[in-house]
């Protein structure tokens, strides 16, 4: 049995449609039936809880060989939620683990990120730090899985493109990224599951190529049949908006944070296959945007 956590998040929905696909048998952790509902329709085991539940935790590690955590605690259950990911994502990881090692659990696979380590890493970067380190100690055999940009967060832009020929990007929109589609990020967690390359390693990955916002653009319009222009948003527009939206949504100035760390610096990853004995041809940016016009 393969336990997802995060299963009903843009990463950990692709590893259970995966999966499943692959006839493994799969359950997924959730916080809630109203999210499970797709998935348990689909027919997936569905434990209810979150890393705060030991309770929940025990039934959902109950019987399992390989946990894949795609997790994150940047989107909150309520708007009464505090933004708090050190104890969401590392103290909750902290007990997945305890129990995962009393369920006799042989692989425990980590959703990262480029960019964890780097001096000026936003805070849901650096948690997500703390929650490699949390991994590594564990005893447990363990993947870390550091993916690049994801090309999803692109797609508000193709509406405002096909429509008004207007590209709006936050702020310059020319630093380099390896951007990589969420399938190909959950289809190297599902090759993660028993691989022997993948044991006690840290693989960073992304897509094809290393593209700007900017190119991103051009790329985009050229599919769509137009021109576009872009209109830079000033990141600091975007820090007043976090900082009025921070009561209701406490992750949105996170998030904010992310998109101006990545438009300083960018998020480079290697080109070569994450395991060599896999196939790996990852989606071109083109043929993102063709399957979404599509």
């Amino acid at each position: 049995m393969i336990l997802v956590v995060g299963g009903t998040g843009r990463v950990g929905s692709q590893v259970v449609q995966q999966l499943r696909r692959q006839g493994r048998p799969v359950r997924a952790l959730c916080r809630s039936e109203s999210k499970a509902k797709p998935l348990r329709e689909a027919g997936v085991e569905i434990a209810l809880g979150d890393l705060a539940d030991r309770r929940a935790i025990e039934t959902a590690c109950r019987g399992v060989g390989t946990i894949i955590s795609t997790m994150t605690s940047l989107n909150p259950r309520t708007l009464r939620d505090r933004y708090h990911p050190e104890v969401i994502e590392e103290q909750g990881h902290r007990n997945l683990l305890d129990v995962a090692r009393q369920a006799g659990v042989n692989q425990v696979i980590y959703l990262s990120a480029i960019g964890v380590e780097h001096p000026q890493a936003p805070r849901q970067f650096r948690v997500k730090r703390l929650v490699e380190k949390v991994v590594k100690s564990s005893g447990l055999p363990y993947t870390i899985l550091r993916p690049s940009g994801f090309m999803e967060n692109l797609l508000p832009v193709l509406p405002a493109i096909q429509r008004f020929r207007v590209a709006p990007l936050p702020g310059t929109g020319t630093a380099p990224i390896t951007y990589i589609a969420v399938e190909d990020i959950a289809r190297v967690a599902v090759q993660a599951v028993g691989h022997p390359e993948a044991q006690g390693a840290m693989i960073e990955y992304g897509g094809p190529e290393d593209l700007s916002n900017r190119q991103c653009v051009q790329i985009a319009a050229k599919v769509l049949g137009t021109s576009a222009w872009i209109a830079p948003i000033p990141l600091t527009l975007f820090h007043l908006i976090g900082g009025i939206a921070r009561p209701v949504s406490p992750g949105l100035r996170e998030f904010f944070a992310i998109l101006r760390f990545v438009d300083r610096y960018g998020l480079c990853a290697p080109h070569h296959p994450p395991f060599s004995n896999e196939p790996w041809t990852p989606l071109t940016f083109e043929e993102f945007v063709r399957r979404h016009i599509r």
